[in-house]
């Protein structure tokens, strides 16, 4: 999902506007898109575009260039449906555990593929308000429309070790809830994603340095 042309306006507009108007700070809104984009979506062309973004204000105050590493973001992709696989698969009875690691497996493959189909777009800022340490602080509200299940992946789970199922009522019902988790975006979550800057440290980007922490939070309810 790649930005608006709307959006992509307005993001590139950010430096200039910094530069033609110091007192008047850029919106945070095209900024909290590509966050969003970044660490939901995964989505290429928004790691690049945050990067680039926040990278001059990152070099200036001393850490390292890139905000977002793609190579390591595909990396965590690829091995997080095994990861969880090899936690979840020892919650079962040792004689069922080699049977139930490819629908586990198969399973938590579909749940990333769901989260990273999720749409989100932010939608509006309240004024930003300036604490007394100098930190302008922007309140940005974001929608998202995601896959919802009746039931998460993590508690189908745990009912199903509780309740003693058999090897072929837990792959049964693991590959009902996969089908769940392919289908259609069906719900819509609204949260509220902060950013900041110091102007008088110069500072020409929104950031949040705990970014990962409002996604997180909305995608494990689902």
């Amino acid at each position: 999902m790649h930005p608006t042309i709307h959006q992509a306006v307005a993001f590139l507009a950010l430096p200039l506007a910094v530069a033609a108007q110091a007192a008047e700070p850029p919106s945070p809104i095209p900024a909290a898109d590509l966050y969003i984009k970044t660490l939901v979506n995964h989505d290429e062309q928004a790691i690049r575009q945050l990067n680039d973004y926040l990278r001059p204000d990152r070099l200036r105050s001393g850490r390292s260039a890139d905000y977002a590493d793609l190579a390591a973001l595909q990396a965590a992709d690829k091995a997080f449906p095994g990861e969880i696989t090899e936690i979840a698969v020892k919650l079962f009875p040792q004689a069922m555990r080699e049977e139930m690691k490819a629908p586990l497996e198969s399973l938590m493959s579909t749940v990333q593929q769901a989260r990273q189909k999720s749409e989100c777009k932010a939608l509006s800022s309240e004024p930003p308000t300036m604490a007394s340490n100098g930190v302008l602080t922007a309140q940005v509200a974001f929608e998202c429309s995601l896959v919802k299940t009746q039931e998460t992946w993590a508690a189908a789970i745990q009912r199903l070790v509780r309740s003693n199922a058999d090897v072929a009522k837990s792959r049964s019902e693991l590959q009902a809830l996969q089908a769940a988790y392919a289908a259609p975006v069906s719900v819509s979550y609204r949260g509220v994603f902060p950013l900041s800057m110091v102007p008088k440290d110069k500072n020409e980007a929104w950031r949040n340095d705990f970014a990962r922490e409002t996604f997180d939070e909305m995608l494990n309810q689902f």
